[in-house]
């Protein structure tokens, strides 16, 4: 049973024991002490009991009695300033004393910190000019036959008035209906006959039929607007902030969608999305269907368990289309949205579908460590030839496999300056040999054709996110992936976009990025990036942080170098000094303590004590937090440039042959010339 599950049971127990009180005695509340003050040669027990915490600890010490006296005089101060003035800063003050006076002397159950008692002595007050918000009440729950206790700040109406001079006027009166509507409260309800029941607490309103019981409303400051209901109804309905169920609801449950969630080349002959919906307490349910673009929706009320489909229309090659399902059990509403990428097209020749001039590529095969599949390659070039005859965004730039008819080589073009000529494009390979050399090839000058690029097809399903680095907007990063695994810049000097090793990069001083998206639960994965650490005083460190797991790379000045350290701070040597691009990556293969570490492609030093931890919390690029030496923040001083994560482990040859590509694009293939169409 949850904490405030416990702490809303104790408040509707101590409402009903304050009905019970008000009715057979005009006196509504009593303070009672037997304390007194004890000879000054005494050494007393003392006993701390805490009300409406879990398990209603207890603690009892031996003190001595100065001490005894000094606590017995500031709790009687204390309940002095209650009674004048519950709200007072004097007694706040004095609540405070009392609880640093229990904790200094031990009186404190365990597990119960000062903070915590504190923040429960003081809720907060709603002023009497506050001004009450209108919000939405996104759950709603009801019983038929029903025992129900609510109290909170709010009102109630009509006001039930017990008489107390005519005894059989003391019986609850009947009431044909009773409402509530409360910003804060709890309400809690049984059905007599159900066996069901329900805890609403936040912002409500209510409505109980056939009322019988007893209440109050009242309106006294600090606390402008109180009330308190228990009784008996036919029937009983809240809409409130939250909802707990008992026995406790399960939720619906959608599976079984088609196309599935990241499905690739699906036809665009699709005539209907399908889901199925499952609720396990056997509730109908209500759901409705949307879709970015809008290709169809859908919906349909009290349904039970099964399949349910929805007709769409309209479905176009190369997009990805994003559809939502919601479905609710008039308890729990739960959201999923799936996505899918349409076919591409059929093969085609270039040279009849409006494209004017193409050039062969040539990946050199020495510079491929190993025979790999679905790689993506890096075209980084400075053309006269596509400055002068593409389009001036570059949208017309296109790769296929072969000349002639032939099939259209996906990439994303990371940057294009149409008065240079320089392109940085991503092209995602097919297949890649290291026994002879790969061609394909890149088509340009078509005035007419829309944007050939398709970055989240070159970033195939076991890539996480990956970060080219170069501004979305001046506080954020994009991911090129289908993820949408975006980054927020963090910190009052946010990292700043400057020229990197590809394109554009991110320099970093006491700032970092948070990338908050990432929801994969792999523990096998592979991160990659490019470093080039500044010269500076002191020490600067780079984490790249998953939840508590992390990767340290050090500079030291005072030895004038660079130093790569695990994430339980141990060295493994030295590397090059500072002040220049290195590629690091680093591999887990999903067992504890195996990770490998590599730099500028090939394996440094032996495995790693770097514990393998999912990629499922949030990810910090350029600093950690933690305690040391009383400092709190750890941040990488440098520029950072292409950072990639995987759900997958990557071979020491897809390693070597990505920094051989990165590192010198010019020798790693070679841009043929100019070939005219027909």
């Amino acid at each position: 049973m949850s904490e405030k599950t416990l702490q809303i049971r104790f408040t509707i127990i101590m409402i009903i024991a304050l009905f019970i009180v008000a009715s057979c005695n005009p006196i509504i509340a009593v303070f009672s002490n037997n304390t007194t003050q004890v000879e000054q040669d005494e050494d007393v027990f003392v006993t701390c009991y805490t009300y409406g915490f879990p398990g209603e600890p207890t603690q009892e010490i031996l003190i001595s009695a100065d001490d005894a006296n000094f606590l017995y005089n500031k709790i009687k101060e204390l309940q002095l300033e209650i009674a004048k003035d519950p709200q007072s800063g004097r007694m706040q003050q004095l609540q405070n004393e009392i609880v640093n006076l229990a904790d200094e002397f031990d009186l404190l159950p365990k597990g119960l910190s000062p903070d915590t008692l504190k923040t429960r002595l003081n809720p907060v007050v709603l002023p009497q000019n506050h001004q009450r918000t209108i919000i939405p009440y996104p759950q709603k729950a009801s019983e038929w036959l029903c025992t129900f206790a609510s109290t909170g700040s709010g009102t109630s109406l009509p006001i039930i008035i017990l008489p107390r001079f005519i005894p059989f006027i003391l019986t609850p009166i009947p009431r044909i209906f009773l409402r509530w509507n409360a910003w804060d409260a709890y309400t809690s309800c049984g059905g007599l006959r159900s066996g069901t029941g329900f805890i609403a607490y936040g912002s409500q309103k209510g409505i109980a039929l056939g009322f019988w019981g007893l209440g109050f409303t009242f309106s006294l400051p600090p606390l402008m607007g109180m009330y308190g209901l228990i009784g008996y109804a036919l029937y009983a309905t809240v809409d409130a902030e939250e909802i707990e169920f008992f026995p406790p609801n399960q939720a619906p449950v959608i599976s079984n969608e088609n196309p599935s969630s990241g499905a690739w080349d699906v036809q665009v002959s699709l005539s209907e999305l399908s889901f199925r919906l499952d609720d396990a307490d056997g509730d109908l349910m209500s759901y409705t269907v949307t879709t970015e673009p809008d290709i169809g929706s859908g919906g349909g009320v009290l349904k039970p368990n099964g399949i349910y489909t929805v007709p769409i229309s309209g479905l176009e090659i190369e997009n990805i289309y994003r559809w939502t399902v919601e479905v609710t059990d008039g308890k729990a509403t739960v959201e999923e949205q799936f996505s899918f990428i349409t076919e591409g097209p059929q093969p085609f020749n270039p040279f009849n579908e409006g494209w004017e001039y193409r050039k062969q590529i040539t990946i050199d095969h020495t510079q491929v460590a190993d025979d790999l599949n679905n790689f993506p390659v890096l075209v980084s070039t400075i053309d006269s030839d596509i400055r002068d005859k593409a389009q001036n965004d570059g949208d017309d730039i296109l790769f296929m496999d072969d000349v002639d008819v032939a099939n259209k080589v996906y990439h994303e073009t990371e940057w294009f300056d149409d008065s240079s000529g320089e392109l940085i494009a991503w092209i995602s390979v097919d297949e890649i040999s290291s026994d002879e050399d790969t061609v394909f090839y890149m088509y340009y000058g078509n005035p007419s054709c829309g944007n050939q690029q398709f970055p989240e097809r070159v970033w195939i399903s076991d890539y996480e996110a990956v970060f080219h680095l170069k501004d979305k907007t001046s506080s954020s990063i994009e991911d090129s992936t289908f993820n949408d695994n975006d980054g927020v810049k963090k910190s009052a000097n946010n990292p700043t976009e400057e020229i990197g090793k590809i394109g554009f990069a991110q320099r970093f001083s006491d700032d970092h990025i948070d990338f908050t998206g990432m929801t994969s639960t792999a523990k096998s994965y592979t991160f990659s990036f490019w470093l080039n650490a500044e010269r500076d005083t002191g020490d600067r460190t780079f984490w790249f942080d998953i939840e508590t797991g992390r990767l340290l790379f050090k500079w030291i000045s005072m030895e004038e170098e660079i130093k790569l350290y695990d994430g339980i701070d141990r060295s493994f040597g030295d590397t090059p000094s500072a002040g220049i691009w290195q590629h690091i990556a680093v591999v887990t293969d999903g067992s504890s303590y195996v990770s490998r570490l590599y730099l500028n492609g090939y394996q440094y030093g032996n495995d790693l004590g770097y514990t393998s931890r999912d990629i499922g919390g949030t990810i910090k690029l350029g600093s950690r937090f933690a305690i040391h030496d009383g400092i709190d923040w750890f941040y990488w001083n440098g520029i950072i440039d292409e950072t990639r994560i995987s759900n997958t482990v990557r071979s020491e040859s897809w390693i070597q042959t990505s920094f051989n590509n990165q590192n010198n694009p010019l020798e790693f293939l070679n841009i043929g010339p100019e070939e005219p169409g027909p």
